[in-house]
């Protein structure tokens, strides 16, 4: 298979879903983005579903790729909150299609990509407990339930694309900038040790 075709069509599919969202979307309005016949998208993924599939599996092998080197790094908790919110808000500017397709909740419904969904959920919060852990055990942050906590700062996170899309025509110049420094400021002292 021609990967550079496989990209295309890919790219051409999140166009159209960020645009119409993905239960109005079509193969031919894809096809049509792309530039290629109807059955070429065929020829790639069985379906549209299979598409979003795999957009999404893409983009959450490259989180975990930046997850994993971050929780394995030797920053501290803030810092490493602070690279984690900071690479969610260079993905929207850098791939505003894919944070509407995000952001609309595209993959609930489908079985592969809730079941796809989960699998990330449960891996990034297992991981950011293992932070919580590790900043626990150098008294930079306080005791508490720590699963608990980690799937309370990735519905923080997962706040920004909503923030982002639903006030980006009024946001100024340096809002994703002033935005990347909030939230994070507002995790790490929801969890931060007293006196740290």
């Amino acid at each position: 298979m021609d990967e550079s075709k496989q990209e295309q069509i890919r790219e051409a599919a999140l166009a159209v879903f960020a645009r119409r969202g993905f239960h109005e979307t079509t193969v031919a309005e894809i096809a049509r983005e792309a530039g290629v016949a109807k059955g070429t998208i065929y020829l790639y993924y069985p379906s549209k579903e299979e598409v979003l599939i795999d957009i999404f599996r893409r983009y959450t092998d490259g989180m975990l790729d930046f997850v994993d080197g971050l929780m394995d790094s030797a920053l501290s908790v803030p810092d490493i909150l602070s690279a984690f919110v900071k690479k969610q808000i260079d993905l929207f500017r850098e791939e505003p299609n894919l944070v509407r397709v995000l952001s609309r909740r595209s993959l609930h419904g489908l079985n592969q990509g809730n079941e796809r969904m989960l699998e990330f959920h449960r891996y990034l919060i297992d991981r950011i407990v293992k932070l919580l852990e590790r900043g626990r055990k150098i008294g930079e942050v306080r005791a508490f339930d720590a699963r608990v906590t980690a799937c309370a700062l990735v519905a923080l996170q997962e706040t920004l694309p909503i923030y982002l899309t639903t006030y980006a025509g009024d946001l100024p110049k340096d809002a994703l900038d002033r935005v990347t420094r909030q939230l994070a400021q507002f995790m790490w002292a929801g969890i931060r040790k007293e006196g740290v």
